[in-house]
């Protein structure tokens, strides 16, 4: 659980995604409605959806650093070890999201696939920002870097310095 009405899941697929629990069937736990021909009453709301490219096998909620916020930190059948992130602020969640759209249309991948489809294979994405193509900035090269930096109108220093940060901040 991620929290009192989220829930965090994966599956066969290599899919992660996380589902709450609408607000009105929250507040009404206690009153079962009538179900119409067994039907379900209620359904999940779909917050986030990411596809990881290896079968989730655990998942659980921690805290990696003493005084940090708490991360979901997954492993896979494949022996990858991922960390889900929460932004802090919205204007970080904004500042990721741009810096992903545009290392997808700078750092192409090696063989010639696109990264949102890869990344939306069964389900768009939604909800997640790529943190490995997020770090991927530092390989870049110096002109590609000033390009993205001259884009999002900070400079290559304060890029490598936010993408740094949330790796301190939150994990390692």
């Amino acid at each position: 659980m991620v929290d009192h009405e989220s829930v965090v899941g994966g599956d066969k697929f290599g899919n992660i995604w996380i589902v709450r629990c609408p607000k009105k069937t929250s507040h009404h736990v206690g009153d079962y409605a009538r179900n119409y021909l067994n039907g379900a009453p209620n359904r999940f709301d779909s917050v986030a959806h990411f596809f990881a490219h290896d079968i989730p096998t655990s998942i659980a909620k921690a805290n990696l650093i003493v005084g940090g916020q708490d991360v979901l930190v997954w492993s896979g059948l494949q022996g990858t070890i991922g960390v889900l992130i929460p932004f802090v602020t919205r204007e970080d969640a904004e500042f990721f999201h741009t810096l992903e759209m545009q290392m997808r249309t700078h750092d192409l991948s090696p063989v010639g696939r696109d990264h949102l489809m890869y990344r939306s294979y069964y389900e768009p994405i939604k909800g997640f920002i790529d943190g490995d193509l997020c770090e991927r900035y530092r390989l870049l090269l110096a002109n590609k870097k000033q390009q993205i930096a001259n884009e999002l109108d900070r400079s290559v220093s304060d890029i490598e310095r936010k993408v740094s940060d949330v790796r301190t901040r939150s994990a390692f």
